[in-house]
């Protein structure tokens, strides 16, 4: 603990001491779904192989490359094209093998040394190795921009080395703790050397050829994405319940953007699950015939990010008054089933999270004993002022726009006036980058810590205008530390320095949403909640 922080309300009592890094405290979910996050409607029959299982999907996928595009629908569609050299187990956060059947690392994390299983193929029959691997790292480098998941895995690489066929060493200038879970994310699945060194337009025009247990058969814009069964798939990762090929011969993700017409098609049978499940449909899709499976997405939760450079959002009393003066069982009412609450900046699923919720406890009349304490008055607009300055923000959002309107709300009530404003995600890059908001809603999705110190840092861009030298050294410390204990330990810090300051204001975690007609059993997610449909089968 660092002992100079201290809360900025009375005598907040502390955490108790975060588990191993290993542990997931995993997000409840409906229908008596737990853990990984799975439906079995027909959890006594054996397995069966066969049939198609068609996925209604609020968003097309763009470009199914794992290494270049971030979306849910991206991601979820690429994770059973590709494999990766390691898999994070979904209920323990272990990091466990798969392409790599076991590897080193060395005293301060910044060299791993992967030794490859043996029999490993991709989809056009060309054999997966050391030279491989390499030619994939290599390539993510060459996407620069344009792999904005995958590429900042790899900061500070120095070279991947083909050691043998079966080897390859990777290393970076400096300790890279995070480098090992971030080998079982999606981002940085193994493609081919073909798809690797083809360029960004050519990936997405081709679709990436991996060594997972689907292959790509079609992708329309907007209309339907394809995948067909691998013959001969054999190297699924340990936490897997079958060994062999997948059970489900093809999967169609059928784009259906409006919320009643994904609810419809299901409840009528032209699907057999659909994603985001909105509040209002959560009633008729968990029951009857049907079951609602979701999983809060890990890492960075959906927080209030202030500009702390200038205006409003330099003001501690201000960010602090925000900090309670929300109150989140509001946020989850608005949210229904794509919302869970997060127990900090960290959210439940995330290794190495723990309970941080004293500090974010709703408590309206303290957040205006701040505000006035330090000097904002009330106008007679209800708005607050000091020093001739209104207290206002400038919101510039693109997503979770009902969660920002009640926000809108509630802030108005202690005298904050948000004046918000729902923009592309092209023109909120831009935004950031030019300073030009005063807070903001955002979040970042990774199953390991190290999604702190992305988000964070005083280093590169610094969007935030964080000026902490203390909070950074944490942030960094956490980097070069290879025990899971001592990584969590370090976490709770930089959690208990972030809160105690109100750098960022947590709200909620996004939360994986899909409704499930009876018969189809295994639907599950993966480690960073993306759908993993290789154990899933369909009750004939």
């Amino acid at each position: 603990m660092n002992p100079s922080h201290t809360p900025f309300r009375d005598s907040r009592p502390r955490r108790p001491l975060a588990v191993a890094g290993a542990t997931l405290a995993t997000v409840a979910v409906l229908a008596g779904c737990a853990g990984g996050a799975s439906v079995a409607t027909d959890a006594t029959a054996a397995p069966t192989a066969g049939g198609e299982l068609v996925i209604g999907t609020y968003l097309d996928p763009t470009c199914v490359d794992n290494q270049q595009i971030g979306t849910n629908a991206s991601l979820s569609v690429s994770r059973q094209l590709t494999d990766s050299l390691t898999e994070q187990n979904p209920d323990t956060g272990e990091v466990e093998p798969w392409l790599a059947e076991s590897w080193e690392v060395n005293d301060d994390s910044s060299v791993f040394t992967f030794t490859l299983r043996d029999g490993v193929t991709f989809s056009d029959g060309s054999a997966f190795d050391a030279q491989v691997v390499k030619d994939n790292i290599d390539g993510i480098v060459a996407l620069g921009a344009q792999a904005p998941v995958a590429g900042p895995y790899l900061a500070g690489l120095e070279a991947a080395t083909v050691v043998d066929e079966k080897t390859v060493e990777i290393a970076f200038a400096q300790p890279n703790a995070q480098f090992l879970q971030a080998t079982a994310n999606i981002a940085l699945g193994m493609v081919s050397s073909e798809t690797a060194a083809m360029t960004a337009d050519e990936r997405c025009a081709a679709g990436v050829i991996g060594s997972g247990p689907f292959v790509l058969d079609s992708y329309v814009a907007n209309d339907a994405t394809v995948l067909v069964k691998r013959d001969g798939y054999d190297w699924a990762p340990p936490s897997a319940a079958h060994d062999g090929e997948a059970y489900l011969d093809k999967i169609t993700f059928q784009v259906l953007p409006e919320n009643s017409v994904r609810t419809g098609a299901l409840l009528s049978g032209q699907i057999d699950a659909m994603d985001n499940v909105q509040q209002q449909d959560e009633a008729s899709v968990s029951t009857g015939g049907f079951s609602l499976v979701t999983r809060a997405n890990p890492g960075f939760a959906v927080s209030v990010m202030f500009n702390q450079a200038e205006g409003p959002g330099a003001d501690p009393a201000v960010r602090k008054a925000m900090m309670i003066g929300v109150d989140r069982d509001d946020v989850l009412t608005v949210l229904g089933p794509t919302g869970a609450a997060t127990p900090g900046v960290l959210t439940s699923t995330t290794p190495g999270s723990a309970d941080f919720t004293d500090y974010f406890a709703y408590d309206p009349e303290g957040a205006v004993e701040i505000l006035e304490d330090a000097g904002w008055i009330e106008g007679a607009d209800g708005i607050r002022e000091k020093d001739g300055a209104a207290l206002e923000l400038d919101f510039p959002y693109f997503f979770d726009g009902p969660v920002v309107e009640l926000l809108q709300q509630e802030y108005a009530e202690l005298g904050i006036r948000l004046n918000i404003s729902q923009i592309t995600t092209a023109d909120f890059i831009t935004a950031l980058g030019e300073g030009a908001f005063d807070a903001t809603v955002g979040n970042l999705t990774r199953a390991d810590i190290d999604v702190l110190r992305s988000t964070l840092t005083n280093a590169g861009a610094n969007w935030y205008g964080l000026s902490d030298a203390d909070l950074q050294t944490l942030l960094e410390a956490q980097a070069g530390e290879s025990d899971p204990t001592a990584r969590a330990e370090l976490a709770g810090d930089i959690q208990e320095s972030v809160l105690e300051n109100a750098y960022v204001v947590p709200l909620h975690a996004l939360a994986a949403a899909y409704a499930v007609r009876d018969g189809v059993n295994a639907f599950q997610f993966e480690a960073s909640t993306r759908l993993n449909m290789y154990d899933t089968w369909i009750t004939p």
